[in-house]
């Protein structure tokens, strides 16, 4: 039998492959969330801040809302990471009212701060209002830390771990130098932050 190809036959087309790749994690180790209180109220001893947080009314909202809790959060990249069912929201604690009965419908928060100084200030700060049931009409889903540089001091590591244990679900992502240059591309993020994607957009149901 000849060994020469038939040039008519059809050729199978090849699909490139997407390397995927991972990242560690050196403040979670192998934990992708922390768990904390399910619900406001359940932490007594924290005191309620000093001025309410800021709420907005952002009508009819489908999905998850995504709150940046200070200027450069990283809420924007979030929301575009979480897909087509994530709305960035901006600073103020959403309430989304039905339309038909006027009631706040209970819409899933996803918080997000850096973990430079002012990012943890306004975390502990929001963080400390939810647990003290000042902030009601939907419910927190969860808190996520960015890394604000490529080193984290010691004192930084320990608020970033306090903090994600306070809330019903914590989670941390570690500094991407790669996001400075360009947006980064949903579909070739390591492999630890897809896991991590995955976990947000499965919301914790409302108590």
């Amino acid at each position: 039998m000849s060994g020469v190809s038939n040039p008519f036959a059809p050729t199978q087309r090849k699909i490139p492959q997407v390397e995927s790749f991972d990242i560690q994690d050196d403040l979670m180790g192998d934990d992708l969330v922390v768990t904390g209180p399910t619900r406001p109220g359940l932490s007594p001893t924290l005191e309620a801040p000093a001025e309410a947080w800021e709420t907005q009314n952002v009508g009819p909202l489908e999905g998850v809302a995504v709150m940046g809790l200070h200027g450069g959060a990283g809420a924007t990249t979030l929301a575009a990471l979480l897909g087509v069912g994530a709305t960035d929201v901006g600073r103020a604690w959403p309430i989304s009212h039905n339309a038909w009965t006027a009631k706040a419908w209970p819409i899933p928060v996803i918080a997000v701060a850096r973990n430079d100084y002012t990012g943890l200030r306004a975390a502990d700060t929001f963080v400390r209002s939810w647990a003290t049931q000042q902030l009601t009409g939907s419910h927190l889903s969860a808190l996520v830390l960015i890394d604000a540089g490529p080193r984290i001091s010691d004192a930084r590591k320990k608020s970033t771990k306090r903090l994600l244990r306070m809330v019903p679900r914590g989670t941390h992502l570690p500094w991407m130098d790669s996001w400075l240059d360009a947006p980064p591309d949903p579909a070739q993020l390591p492999v630890r932050i897809k896991r991590i994607i995955k976990l947000l957009n499965t919301p914790t149901p409302s108590k």
